[in-house]
């Protein structure tokens, strides 16, 4: 089943992405930045963009952009959180869509990982004060940006 979803993630993303070149839909997303004892989680997706990056997804109908946080967190990693503090939000129109991306924070007290190898490729947790100076996507920063000022 797993294989199956990689494969729908693989080939479906390059054909959303002709889809949304024609349509330029409206859409909503969710990133969290997962802190950890001064790391941060960084991930790279099985499908889309090599470069690392929060967790993330999109926002289900009928979902608010907090219950979709969760949601991805637990899904993507494993890791159950029971709040995250929304920082801010950032304009997305790279994909051909106009994607509006709400950008959270959340401690967790493990980095233990149960991750979704159907969706997430590699992850691991990196100093803040020490972060990957390439192969980060450039959407990371913006995030961590917007989240800087609750970082403790």
């Amino acid at each position: 089943m797993q294989l199956l979803k990689a494969f729908v993630y693989k080939v479906g993303y390059p054909i959303a992405r002709i889809v949304w070149f024609f349509t330029k839909p409206t859409t909503q997303g969710v990133r969290c930045l997962l802190i950890n004892e001064g790391k941060v989680l960084l991930i790279t997706h099985t499908y889309g963009s090599i470069l690392k990056t929060t967790v993330g997804g999109g926002i289900d109908k009928g979902e608010t952009p907090h219950e979709a946080v969760l949601r991805e967190v637990r899904e993507e990693t494993g890791i159950m959180l029971h709040s995250a503090t929304e920082v801010g939000t950032v304009p997305y129109t790279e994909d051909y869509k106009n994607d509006t991306i709400y950008v959270f924070i959340a401690e967790t007290k493990t980095t233990e990982l149960t991750l979704d190898r159907s969706e997430i490729k590699d992850a691991g947790w990196y100093p803040l004060d020490c972060l990957p100076t390439t192969g980060v996507s450039p959407l990371f920063y913006k995030f961590l940006d917007l989240a800087k000022h609750h970082i403790t």
